[in-house]
């Protein structure tokens, strides 16, 4: 008895019904607990609630039912009502089912402390209930009366979708249940369910669950929110419903699929039915009209309701002013603004997705705790309101009424406790259009900080901006971009006149928009996100080679808006947390490829945008863009090498493993990096064939094997390439083949491998595949750079290979006389001369070479000193450039804009400072290389 409802019941304030209470107890009488404080407190809910007291009184057995068990235990036993052929007693049961739910959660709301959640749960199961059975029999009545064969509701091709309420598990008390019936044809038989068939078996369940008997009802049954609800029937064939909605559906009728949820049927094709809709729901990029939407969608629901003011009497707690519907609103427009993106938002329950929201950093904490307290206490002021007549309504009583509210919701003021909630929720759902361009702190304030802007600038700005209204540019000819574009004059000529270089960045700006196929989608982002205006005219006067991207593929901006991407830099774990995310969604090759590239590009985005606002620089930005890579190549191998499996099978024992090299290898990647890889197999010595339909031999196979891998991530498709990949570093080179036998790879650096090769190895790490053949491998690489080599013959080597590199390849930062090459060389060649192998776990990174010599005591603290700081300053220099540029430039020659950047990360007062340090670096690593290496002078060359 301590879990059963009575032990918990408390009576509301105020007067009691003193003839229910003489009636009633004796029906109590027998009952542990049935004492006369249960009494008072269930003549407390009849002096506020007419239907709850006739309830009480018609059924005292059932009345008696419900107090000795839990609610939970109440719902149980409510939902294992057995469909059948006979409707006459499944349609009893189901509404005895329901009344003994419908008392119990009152009681449990009104008496017994349950919270919102735990009522609308229970309600939501036994609808749940009740339209599955409602269904399942129907189909066995149809099977018994000949008019289908199969009676088995998971082959039928006709299923239930449950919305609104019931879709998120949130039901209202006295709430109808908003269901979509939809049929797949492909699944019906010979006499399978049809069009008319389907019709007819919808139209008998919703009598079924609808009708009032002399038992009542069980749900009533709101059929129109199914597609185009005017102009179809009752039942809509899937093939049809997806036409609608991937072309015509409103607005409302996207949001309202939010909550779609499968509660009878054929779930095969009702998760097929859900698949096939998501990409009209749930757009690839940010949804940003979304937001108009829901606006618009509340102004038409004031127009037609009225909005009502913040006072009590007769406030619409669903529909009026700060009521629920404003709070849900406010969620799915985020939701649809998002959720294409980022699937943790696209969840059904309310409470559940303001978590998830503020878990993602599109609302605070605080908006959160405020819209889910109010939520709360008008959920419950609603079901109080229904609970007087069971009726559907939603509004509050005139005055002489509210009391009974007052006390049902145990408050000695209700406009103390509700004006306030409404204030707060309308004041969170007017802020809705302008949340997006709040947030994202992260982004440097580029403002021209309010000085006045000198007048021929302001003027060639003006000439501009007419040349640009006029719609000669093929981007900017639609009205509506015209329009965003006048809209963002201000943000944009603010932005402008900060710039290093006002008049070429205007004229950078005229080239971007020349370049931009539509203008639309792109100034419709900076309108809803104004911070990023600044970055966009960071971007198109400091870095061509970005602006020439972003003129391709407008979509990148939305990484910069969603706030999830401005905390720290993500981890291999996020990253490979989202990208599962997008890929889930597209399980087909090519899309797969096309969801690849465009999360390296936003990512890369995101990354670059932070190199030139200046917070992350150096090691930190290097190391993001290779794990980014690491990622997206891991990713790579697994679906390619899925995809080719599928047509050719797998080799006995077959293993892969992928060697990363260069700057790739050793986590020092810029933007313009390629991937320098080695593609290692190995299988079983008699695996003959693939066991695939197209089988092939263990050479053809792993080659075929490295081309589609090769292509996943550097063949063009409609949203570009990810990276150019460079195998000219395996064994053998460009005559060898691309995919290596771990036998060969092996023999080959024990045998004939030059002294480049091993240097280059020095930089190896195993980045994808198996785990046992990538330890093999690195055994492998450790053997030959700890092999015993000839002192003058490797320092003979290494200086004639960087003495044809000169000759071959001059100036930038990489290939200067005492460049990035420079310093590598160096830590390459003392790794292999004084045999110093990375540890399996160890970095493979230059400096991290650099500290392995000094710990050797092969290099000294001066010089360690020297060759950090030089490639330290090389670096940080070298990410700017390359995001910039697909090649080296001179520094003198870049625009202003690119100019400041590159001083603040070479923290230099102007460029003649900053080329003048160079030069000096590069002097003295020079003179350390020919120290510790030998000169490159010998034959007369200076390089």
């Amino acid at each position: 008895m301590s879990d059963a409802l009575i032990s918990t019941l408390t009576a509301l304030p105020g007067e009691i019904d003193a003839a229910f209470a003489d009636e009633i107890a004796p029906t109590l009488r027998d009952l542990q607990g049935g004492g006369e404080e249960t009494v008072r407190a269930l003549a407390s809910v009849a002096a506020v609630s007419p239907y709850l007291r006739h309830l009480m009184l018609a059924n005292p057995g059932l009345l008696a039912e419900v107090l000795t068990h839990s609610l939970a235990e109440t719902v149980e036993a409510a939902c294992t009502v057995e469909p059948g052929e006979d409707l006459d007693r499944v349609t009893r049961e189901l509404r005895k089912s329901k009344a003994k739910v419908a008392l119990a959660v009152a009681l449990a709301d009104l008496l017994g402390g349950a919270d919102v959640a735990t009522v609308t749960a229970a309600l939501s199961d036994i609808a749940d209930h009740a339209i599955s059975v409602a269904l399942d029999s129907q189909l066995l009545d149809a099977a018994a009366r000949g008019v289908i064969d199969d009676p088995d509701p998971q082959r039928c091709g006709l299923f239930i979708l449950a919305l609104g309420k019931l879709g998120a598990r949130e039901l209202n008390y006295s709430s109808d249940v908003d269901i979509v019936a939809l049929y797949d044809p492909e699944r019906a038989g010979p006499r399978g369910i049809d069009g008319g068939r389907a019709v007819r078996i919808v139209q008998r369940l919703a009598k079924m669950l609808a009708e009032r008997t002399a038992d009542g009802y069980v749900f009533r049954v709101d059929l129109r929110l199914r597609p185009d609800p005017g102009s179809t029937p009752v039942a809509v064939s899937t093939r049809n419903a997806v036409a609608y909605f991937q072309s015509r559906a409103r607005a409302w009728e996207r949001q309202a699929r939010i909550k779609a949820r499968i509660v009878a049927g054929d779930r095969e094709a009702g998760r097929a039915y859900l698949t096939a809709l998501d990409p009209s729901v749930w757009r690839a990029s940010y949804d940003f009209a979304a937001i108009d939407d829901t606006l618009e969608m509340r102004e038409q629901i004031a127009m037609v309701r009225g909005a009502g003011s913040l006072t009590l009497p007769g406030h619409n707690l669903k529909l009026g002013r700060g009521g629920i519907r404003e709070v849900e609103f406010f969620v799915q427009s985020i939701q649809r603004v998002a959720g294409g993106r980022d699937r943790r938002l696209r969840g059904r329950g309310t409470v559940a997705m303001l978590h998830a929201l503020a878990a993602t950093g599109w609302i605070e904490a605080e908006t959160r705790d405020a819209l889910t307290a109010a939520y709360e206490v008008l959920r419950k002021a609603e079901h109080c309101v229904q609970m007087v007549a069971d009726e559907q309504t939603h509004t509050l009583p005139e005055a002489e009424g509210l009391p009974r509210i007052a006390c049902m919701m145990r408050t000695d003021s209700l406009e103390a406790t509700l004006v306030p909630v409404f204030e707060v929720v309308h004041r969170h759902f007017a802020s809705l259009s302008d949340l997006v361009g709040q947030r994202n702190p992260a982004l440097v304030d580029m403002k021209a900080g309010g000085e006045a802007i000198p007048e021929p600038l302001a003027q060639s700005i003006e000439a501009m901006f007419r040349d640009w209204l006029s719609g000669d540019r093929p981007s900017l000819r639609t009205e509506r971009a015209r329009q965003l574009l006048e809209a963002l004059q201000g943000d944009l000529t603010a932005a402008i006149a900060d710039s290093p270089d006002p008049e070429a960045t205007l004229a950078e700006l005229d080239a971007f928009f020349a370049r931009l196929p539509a203008g639309v989608d792109l100034l419709s982002r900076l309108d809803l996100q104004r911070d990023l205006v600044a970055v966009l005219v960071l971007i198109v006067s400091s870095a061509p080679r970005m602006a020439a991207e972003l003129a391709r593929r407008s979509h990148l901006l939305d990484v910069l808006v969603d706030p999830a991407f401005f905390g720290n830099l993500p981890d291999e774990a996020a990253l490979e947390h989202q990208l599962d995310g997008m890929l889930t969604a597209v399980p087909d090759y090519e899309p797969a490829l096309d969801a690849m590239r465009v999360f390296g590009q936003e990512q890369a985005l995101l990354i670059n945008v932070r190199i030139l606002t200046g917070s992350i620089i150096g090691p930190e930005a290097a190391h993001a863009t290779t794990r980014l890579a690491d990622v997206l190549v891991r990713r790579a191998l697994a679906v390619a090498s899925e995809a080719f499996a599928k047509r050719h099978g797998r080799l006995a024992g077959g293993a892969v493993a992928l060697l990363a090299l260069g700057k790739f290898g050793s986590r020092e990647m810029t933007a313009t990096s390629d991937l320098d890889i080695v593609f290692l197999y190995d299988c079983d010595p008699d695996a003959g064939q693939s066991d695939g339909e197209k089988p092939l031999t263990p050479g053809h196979y792993y080659t075929r094997l490295a081309q589609r891998f090769i292509a996943a991530l550097s063949a063009p498709t409609a949203r570009g390439s990810l990276y150019e990949v460079d195998l000219r570093l395996r064994p053998s080179g460009q005559a060898g083949p691309i995919a290596t036998h771990i036998h060969s790879f092996e023999r080959y650096h024990e045998e004939s491998a030059w002294v480049w090769e091993h240097m280059a190895l020095t930089r190896a790490r195993v980045v994808a595949g198996d785990p046992a053949l990538g330890e093999r491998a690195m055994v492998a690489v450790r053997h030959a750079i700890t092999i015993e080599r000839d002192a003058p013959d490797l320092r003979h080597e290494v200086v004639a290979m960087r003495r044809r590199i000169g000759e071959q390849r001059r100036g930038g930062l990489k290939h200067m006389p005492g460049g990035q090459v420079d310093i590598e060389f160096i830590a390459q060649y003392l790794a292999l001369k004084d045999r110093l192998a990375a540890d399996a776990d160890e970095d493979t990174g230059t400096v991290a070479a650099l500290g392995r010599a000094r710990a050797a005591e092969v290099l000294s603290g001066d010089d360690y000193d020297t060759l950090v700081q030089a490639h330290a300053l090389f670096q940080r220099l070298a990410q700017v450039i390359s995001i910039a540029s697909d090649g080296a430039i001179r520094l003198t020659d870049a625009p202003l804009a690119l100019q400041r950047l590159l001083l603040r990360a070479g923290d230099a007062p102007d460029i003649d400072f900053l080329n003048a340090d160079l030069m000096e670096r590069g002097e003295v690593v020079r003179a350390t290389f020919e120290r510790l290496i030998g000169s490159l002078e010998a034959e007369g060359v200076d390089n």
